[in-house]
């Protein structure tokens, strides 16, 4: 069932997550932070070669920006095959029953390490769905000049000076996914499954210039000013403007754009009112990092690009852990600004992709 949940209170700290949603994600970041570092860095966050996920029956609208990254992430970790994803009730047929086996779908109340139940902070077992993952999306709301709510058919029938007096809010939805390698489709359809994990085609080729990014980038199509010189990548507040190497200085294009997606990801602050003033070495610091980081991965996923983990940020992978296990707060917070930064940082990308070709399908949630 799907969760409804609405924001109200003035001190919400990021998205809206149950306990149970808060774990999955800590421990998606904390297995991923794992293997990376058990391979010296060498792995990306995300696989290059897999496809975007969406779900099985609605292949025409793919998952888009973290929910995106975040299942993609998920699919390496596991060693899914393909990037389609499936909810509680696209497993039954119309009598019930369902279409794919394989799925332990029962719930398991969850326990701690001395072999005890383990509890919400509002005194309710946690129970742990091994085989589900949390996705979750934005829903307009409206209600009309009167403050009536009205459905989203009754707005759209309206006229447009009508649409100006009605007042339109955002609630937050979130629903829980199986991955179709969980299921016995491949032992059903080896033919289908065979289609489905064949190495997708992207846009962007290794070796290959992304052409938009490069506008983005080395035509002065981003928000601030992207200056080239010195032997540092960063991004500075006082002056709202990124600074990067020479492009002969990275190993390769897609480091490049690696690199300058992080700092552009870090230059959203200010158009996103994100809190940039931690000093070094601060928890305030190390979050705006795994922003930048998050996020910079996210939309190199988008784009086909592997995004590596590079030598400037590893040393960040400890206060990262340290905060993913015991802030409670951290991970709401950090999802809700990666969310926010990499659609920011897509839609610019839709706008220029778009002048370019005019026709071009949007990339941005």
């Amino acid at each position: 069932m799907a969760t409804k949940k609405t924001n109200k209170k003035a001190d919400r700290k990021g998205l809206l997550m149950s306990d149970g949603m808060k774990e999955k994600y800590a421990e998606l970041f904390i297995d991923a932070l794992d293997q990376m570092e058990a391979s010296e860095y060498t792995m990306p966050w995300v696989s290059a070669r897999m496809g975007q996920p969406c779900n099985l029956y609605r292949k025409g609208k793919p998952y888009k920006g973290v929910n995106a990254f975040l299942l993609t992430l998920l699919c390496g970790l596991k060693g899914w095959e393909v990037p389609y994803f499936l909810t509680k009730t696209d497993l039954k047929n119309e009598d019930g029953s369902r279409k794919y086996k394989g799925l332990t779908a029962n719930r398991t109340l969850k326990v701690g390490e001395d072999g005890m139940p383990v509890f919400s902070d509002k005194g309710e077992p946690i129970f742990d769905y091994e085989h589900r993952f949390p996705v979750f999306f934005f829903k307009p709301q409206y209600k009309d000049a009167d403050g009536k709510r009205i459905t989203e058919q009754e707005y759209d029938e309206l006229t447009a000076e009508e649409q100006a007096e009605c007042r339109t809010y955002w609630i937050q939805q979130s629903y829980l996914v199986y991955n179709l390698g969980q299921t016995d489709f491949k032992e059903r359809y080896p033919d289908e499954w065979a289609d489905m994990t064949r190495e997708p085609e992207h846009e962007y080729k290794a070796g290959q210039r992304d052409e938009v990014l490069e506008r983005m980038i080395m035509q002065g199509e981003w928000r601030c000013p992207i200056e080239f010189g010195g032997s540092e990548a960063y991004y500075s507040p006082s002056k709202d403007i990124v600074r990067l190497p020479e492009r002969s200085k990275f190993l390769g294009d897609e480091r490049f754009y690696q690199a300058a997606l992080h700092e552009m990801a870090h230059s959203t602050g200010p158009e996103l009112k994100r809190e940039q003033k931690n000093v070094f070495g601060t928890e305030g610091y190390a979050m705006e990092e795994f922003i930048a980081e998050l996020t910079s991965a996210c939309v190199c996923s988008m784009l086909g690009i592997g995004k590596l983990l590079d030598e400037q940020h590893i040393a960040y992978v400890q206060n990262w852990r340290k905060a993913l296990r015991e802030d409670r707060d951290f991970i709401p917070q950090v999802i809700d600004h990666v969310q926010r930064a990499s659609n920011y940082i897509l839609r610019k990308y839709d706008e220029v992709n778009r002048a370019m070709h005019p026709l071009a399908l949007p990339m941005a949630a």
